[in-house]
């Protein structure tokens, strides 16, 4: 009995199903399993009993599970069909709970009971592992691509750009975008093009490859139209009948300026080497000689053919040959370096055999763990020579020298007896003149001149009587106190101590230096006021040497032309002033009251800004046809204001009332005397 043919079908059909590699699962409106192949099996681990009428949830995972049924529901109810008809990548569940990656075609048809779906799944696991490989493979050589230095070019059999790293973008200028799909002739110079595209077309027809497998250095055109120095590194290879290529390229810009800079180095070091007056000599780690400049062949006889590869022993003296050849034996294994880096005098040997003294500089350099010296050489036969004439002067110079200081201790010897009797002669001279004698800015000869001066005289009333009173030897003490301390305020306001006579002082203002009449006119007021003040003081300590009655002073001041310069003989000379100004000064004086500064109308009229006075009125003069207006120093008008204030102060057994304003001069002076005398007492 012959088999239905839908029956033969249907058995064909299985046969097919069974023996695939994909999985075949058919499923009802249900969801339910209804076809399970062998395939399926041995995918999901579950065999066909187990699945047959199961829902394929077994077979899902869990996140997909809602998406299924819902899918599922949807298409029952003649809704859109999203996937069926459609390879997608989802991921499948195997029998033990793991995960895989598939491949899904579904189908779908109707039958009396309702929708049926058919799935074609395949295990895509190793296909997804593989394109992971290709990725990560890309991935890395991009990031290798884009962190060379160097620029990786690809192009096709036509020379047109495959790929442009971004070392390429900074090497040529151009960006991937602008390059990409364009042919090579972009960053290749005009007189290589020709030789470019006939080397593409001779080895994409599979003629000789010339550069490729070859390192070589060209020029490469920039954006901007410069050429770049490159080195060039060339690949090919075939997939299936295209061929491609691949260049490696290196920007040696850098590279070619160092190059030309050590170049250019060496030709200054040969040229400076040339020209040198000293001796340039270099040698290896044996010691032979590998350079030997002009100068060298000048200072040691040998041309430079007679000495290249030769041993430096040939100009080194016979007694310095071992240490030399130990030095270089103990510097090549690591030793200590004696005198490389140091200056040196030794000897050098001629060719002629004569030995001359040179000074060397030694330094030393490794190249490829090879050692090398270099040694500057200078000969100083001339500076020996001279030092010994310089020694020779030398010796001459200290013999000389000790002369001179035998002279100069004589010298100094007479100049300090000369200055002690300088000094000596300066006590019996005003300083002024002292000073410009021995400045040299006056000439000690007789000569005279008229100039306006201010004079000072002064007097200690009742002197003689003081001298019957007190013993010589007290009376000697009290007058040089007086003397010595009037000369020192004289000195202090700039006065011109004319002369002592006894008691008596005769100062002026003017002469041999002057301030200008008014300056000079006010110093010597001041200095008088000063004079007064301190002789109120000093009464204090003549007290204590017996000298009980206090002592005063008369001064008189006078301004007027004098007549002043030298005055003597060839053989003794007095430098002083004469004339009627010094004569009225001086009865100026002796019309003063007791403590009494009495100054004439001119000095008045120079100082009555500064100083104070009341108008004496006019006295009559001895020597004089017409009186005199006189004035009486009150005190310096700034610190009289000072003072300008009254006193009062009452104690048990103290009673004091001062008004300053009806004070004179001298009754101040006195009632500072008794004051200082009751503060005295008071310190008991």
């Amino acid at each position: 009995m012959p088999i239905p043919s839908h029956i033969d079908t249907t058995h064909h059909l299985l046969s097919i199903a069974n023996s695939t590699s994909d999985a075949l699962i058919a499923i009802n409106s249900e969801g339910k399993v209804i076809s399970w192949n062998n395939a399926a099996e041995l995918i999901f681990h579950y065999s066909k009993d187990e699945m047959i009428g199961q829902s394929l949830h077994a077979i899902l995972p869990e996140r997909f599970r809602e998406l299924h049924d819902k899918g599922i529901a949807r298409v029952n109810s003649g809704g859109e069909r999203h996937v069926i008809g459609k390879a997608v990548q989802l991921a499948g569940r195997r029998k033990d709970g793991s995960e895989f990656p598939l491949e899904l075609t579904l189908s779908a048809w109707s039958t009396k009971e309702g929708m049926n779906y058919g799935g074609i799944i395949r295990d895509i696991t190793d296909r997804v592992a593989m394109e992971d490989e290709i990725r990560s493979s890309e991935m890395r050589f991009r990031s290798i691509l884009d962190a060379a230095h160097d620029a990786i070019i690809t192009a096709d059999s036509k020379g047109m750009i495959l790929s442009w790293n971004r070392a390429a973008m900074v090497i040529f200028g151009h960006t991937a975008e602008e390059v990409l799909g364009k042919p090579l002739t972009i960053i290749v110079p005009e007189e290589y093009r020709t030789l470019h595209e006939q080397g593409i077309t001779r080895v994409s027809g599979g003629g000789e490859h010339h550069v490729i497998g070859k390192m070589v250095e060209l020029s490469g055109l920039h954006k901007h139209g410069h050429l770049i120095p490159i080195e060039l590194s060339l690949s090919t290879w075939l997939i299936g009948d295209n061929r491609y290529y691949s260049g490696i390229i290196r920007d040696i810009s850098e590279r070619k300026l160092n190059e030309e800079l050590r170049l250019a180095t060496e030709m200054k070091f040969m040229s400076i080497a040339e020209s040198a007056n000293d001796a340039i000599i270099s040698a290896d780690s044996t010691g032979m000689i590998q350079s030997w400049n002009k100068a060298a062949e000048n200072i040691f006889g040998y041309t430079e053919e007679e000495v290249l590869g030769g041993p430096l022993t040939i100009i080194v003296p016979d007694k310095y040959k071992a240490l030399h050849d130990e030095g270089i034996k103990r510097v090549g294994q690591g030793g200590e370096r004696h005198v490389i880096g140091n200056t040196v005098e030794l000897t050098g040997l001629h060719k002629n055999g004569k030995e001359f003294p040179i000074e060397l500089s030694l330094s030393t350099w490794e190249v490829n763990n090879q050692m090398f010296y270099s040694g500057i050489i200078r000969d100083i036969t001339e500076r020996k020579e001279d030092e010994e004439k310089l020694k020779s002067h030398q010796r001459q110079l200290a013999e000389k020298a000790q002369q001179l200081e035998k002279l100069n201790q004589e010298v100094s010897s007479k100049n300090e007896q000369l200055q002690g009797l300088s000094n000596k002669l300066a006590k019996y001279l005003s300083r002024q003149v002292y000073t410009n004698i021995f400045e040299g800015k006056r000439d000690v000869k007789i000569e005279s001149y008229r100039k306006k001066l201010t004079i000072f005289f002064s007097d200690i009333e009742g002197f003689t009587e003081l001298t019957e009173r007190v013993e010589s030897e007290v009376l000697t003490s009290v007058l040089n106190k007086y003397l010595n301390e009037m000369s020192k305020i004289a000195l202090e306001h700039g006065g011109t101590i004319d002369k002592y006579i006894g008691d008596a002082i005769m100062i002026f203002f003017g002469d041999p230096e002057s301030l200008g009449e008014k300056e000079d006119a006010i110093a010597c007021v001041k200095m008088a006021i000063d004079m007064n003040k301190r002789l109120q003081e000093m009464r204090l300590e003549w007290d204590v040497l017996g000298i009980s009655t206090p002592l005063r002073i008369r001064m008189g001041v006078n301004t007027g032309f004098c007549t002043v310069g030298n005055f003597g003989s060839d053989e003794r000379l007095d430098y002083t002033i004469v004339g009627g100004a010094v004569n009225l000064a001086n009865r100026l004086e002796s019309a003063a009251d007791t403590d009494e500064i009495l100054i004439s109308e001119d000095t008045f009229s120079l100082v009555k800004d500064v100083i104070k006075c009341k108008a004496r009125g006019q006295i009559d003069v001895k020597g004089f046809a017409y009186p005199v207006n006189s004035y009486v120093v009150i005190g310096e008008i700034e610190k009289l204001k000072e003072e300008e204030e009254q006193l009062s102060a009452q104690l048990n057994g103290f009673n004091l009332s001062i008004n300053y304003d009806k004070l004179n001069y001298s009754d101040k002076m006195y009632a500072k005397e008794l004051l200082m005398k009751a503060m005295s007492k008071l310190e008991d």
